[in-house]
């Protein structure tokens, strides 16, 4: 007990983070609550990868074949929750403080005033699909700080998302191999024959979900879809392929570290699995085609062996190489991207510039949760394609819900990161930084993508980010430990 103190309190180091959480014995409820949790996170990756306000075209399965590859309603996803967050109260063994204070203010400002602006938001539809979302990003960051914290390894937990990843990685290598080329087959086919021989029915019902365009010799494809079937970028079990680069950058480095320092398998197994992840993930993200997500990645390599304890002079010539075959391979793979005048890019700035504008005519509440499509239907640009995020979600919070809610995101997301990182950033072998790594990129590729609205990306994320501020991921984590 130290001195004036209360039993059970825990000494601060010198940055003021916790050197040690509150632990205490192993129960099966916490074993239970944890392993739901991996659970939660590995469904999320696999079937819940959509933005929450397109959850309409989102219908339930009707099958097995279904059920297996298909996307689930996000009702699902609350109900998951749900039985974790029940699990979780069961589980926490008395009041926790909070060190430091504003790193849960931050979320609970954020989410009181995601509330505020919901009350004058300019599309009710969307609002209600967003808001319950928002609340389950806040739930899971309480979880993690609350009871993940009380686990100084998540072994268990990363095997469950071990499972995922691989899974999304066998997805995206058939969708390479199998699933775009026989799409894109079968449409240039029918464009060859205008979709003349292709069922009414079916043809209606694509002509009116815009499809289908209908032309003087028959019917066209949509021009984005033609370019999607040509272009053979694969988004496995995510929205996009850029929200597949996104949960490699979140879910890989923690994964890697679980396959490569468990003391489960053999030295060889471990290098063979991974071989595997490692390998399986950087082909997705080169067949994803994202630009973002491939300069983030190599970002996070040069980080990785920056704070590497290596010789000098070997550091360098690793971080020289990285660079060279990094950018290389990006030069070579997005010059015709760059040749055509780079359009996403030109379209990002088109959505930012909607955005900021709004912020500014709307500085305090915003025109409510995940409404950016409303404000932006009337200022995009007439050659400008229709937007429903804006692709920064730091910008997107400022026109959506007003400046105070963008600042208390930013402190809450980048706060986090800072003030976990600090002591993280001196121990680079283990398993806390590796989870930090993955949450950097995340963050980063928050400022081109739409990650925050994104199940399979915010739930995790958040979860994870509790566990580093509850002071696990300053333990010494890479010895072998007792599986959650």
């Amino acid at each position: 007990m130290e001195s004036g103190g209360k039993p059970g309190n825990r000494a601060s180091d010198k940055t003021g983070t916790r050197a040690n959480p509150p632990t205490r014995p192993d129960s099966k409820a916490l074993t239970l609550a944890v392993r739901c949790w991996g659970i939660v996170c590995g469904l999320a990756l696999v079937k819940f990868g959509n933005p929450v306000i397109m959850e309409g075209f989102v219908s339930w399965p009707s099958d097995g074949f279904e059920w297996l590859l298909s996307p689930w309603p996000l009702t699902l996803g609350y109900g998951l929750v749900a039985l974790a967050l029940g699990l979780s109260l069961r589980a926490m063994p008395g009041r926790r403080g909070w060190n430091p204070r504003w790193l849960a203010l931050a979320p609970a400002a954020w989410l009181a005033w995601q509330c505020l602006s919901a009350l004058d938001t300019v599309d009710r539809a969307l609002t209600r699909l967003t808001l319950p979302h928002f609340i389950v990003c806040g739930a899971c960051f309480f979880a993690g700080y609350k009871l993940l914290a009380l686990r100084p390894t998540l072994r268990g937990f990363w095997a469950v998302c071990a499972a995922a990843l691989l899974w999304v990685l066998a997805y995206g290598v058939d969708q390479r191999f199998r699933g775009l080329p026989e799409t894109r087959a079968f449409i240039l086919e029918h464009e060859a024959t205008h979709w003349q021989n292709f069922p009414p029915e079916e043809r209606s019902r694509w002509e009116r979900s815009g499809v289908l365009i209908r032309t003087a010799e028959g019917w066209t494809a949509h021009p984005m879809l033609l370019e999607k079937a040509r272009s053979l970028r694969i988004s496995s079990t995510l929205f996009y392929p850029n929200t597949l680069a996104g949960a490699l950058l979140l879910f890989g480095p923690p994964v890697l570290w679980a396959v490569a320092t468990t003391p489960l398998l053999t030295t060889g197994a471990r290098a063979l699995m991974g071989s595997i992840v490692g390998g399986g993930a950087l082909a997705c993200l080169y067949w994803s085609g994202s630009r973002s997500g491939w300069l983030v990645a190599l970002g996070l390599g040069l980080v990785t062996f920056l704070v590497w304890p290596w010789p000098r002079t070997t550091k360098l010539a690793v971080l020289t190489v990285l660079t060279v075959l990094g950018l290389g391979v990006f030069a070579f793979r997005h010059a015709a991207f760059f040749q055509r005048g780079a359009p996403s890019v030109v379209a990002r700035l088109d959505y930012w510039e909607a955005a900021w504008h709004t912020a500014w005519e709307h500085p305090w509440l915003g025109t409510g949760p995940g409404t950016f499509q409303r404000p932006y239907e009337q200022r995009k640009r007439p050659e400008s394609e229709m937007a429903r995020l804006a692709h920064n979600d730091y910008l997107q919070q400022a026109s959506d819900s007003g400046w105070p809610a963008a600042l208390f995101y930013g402190a809450w997301v980048w706060g986090g990161l800072i003030w976990t990182g600090r002591r993280l950033w001196r121990q680079p072998a283990h398993e806390g930084f590796f989870v930090w790594l993955g949450l950097l990129g995340w963050a980063v590729q928050s400022c081109v993508e739409f990650n925050l609205y994104i199940p399979a990306l915010a739930w995790p994320a958040f979860l994870w980010l509790g566990w580093l501020a509850g002071g696990t991921g300053e333990n010494d984590s890479t010895k072998p430990a007792h599986p959650a």
